[in-house]
C-alpha cells in the first residue's frame, strides 16, 4: 500500500511542477525521474516500495492502450504531413541507441572492464592468475 502511495506522490509533485511551472515535461516523467534520483540517492529499493513497482510493471500494457487506439485513429486516415513525423521518429530512434550504446561504454570503461570482458568472471573470483594459466 505505501508503494502505490509513494509512487502517487510523485506523480502528483511532478504535475504539479510541471503545471506551476509551465514545463514542456508531462508530470508523469518528472515524478518518474525524482524517484529515479531517490532510488540512485539510496542505492536500493525498499521492501514496500518493489511490490508496487513489480504490480505497476505487470499492467504497463494495459496503460498503453490509449496510445494504440489514437495511432487507430490516424492510420485510417493520416494527416498530409505524417511522413514527416515519421522520418523525424526514426532518426530520434537511431540517435539514441547510438547515444545509449556510447554512454553504456563509457560507462563500462569508466568500471575498468570492456564490452567483451564484462560478462566473464574476474581473475578474483575464479581464484587464478594469468601466469598460472595451464
Amino acid at each position: 500500500m505505501w508503494g502505490f502511495v509513494f509512487f502517487a506522490a510523485l506523480y502528483l509533485t511532478g504535475d504539479y511542477l510541471s503545471t506551476r511551472f509551465a514545463l514542456p515535461i508531462p508530470g508523469s516523467v518528472i515524478g518518474l525521474g525524482m524517484a529515479l534520483g531517490i532510488f540512485a540517492l539510496r542505492g536500493k529499493v525498499d521492501a514496500q516500495i518493489k511490490p508496487a513497482g513489480d504490480l505497476l510493471l505487470r499492467y504497463l500494457p494495459i496503460l498503453l492502450v490509449p496510445v494504440g487506439v489514437g495511432v487507430i485513429k490516424i492510420v485510417d486516415a493520416p494527416p498530409p504531413g505524417l511522413w514527416r513525423l515519421e522520418v523525424v521518429l526514426i532518426i530520434a530512434l537511431v540517435a539514441g541507441v547510438m547515444g545509449a550504446a556510447k554512454i553504456a561504454e563509457a560507462l563500462l570503461a569508466f568500471g575498468g572492464k570492456s564490452i567483451a570482458t564484462a560478462g566473464q568472471p574476474s581473475q578474483a573470483a575464479t581464484g587464478r592468475h594469468p601466469e598460472s594459466a595451464e
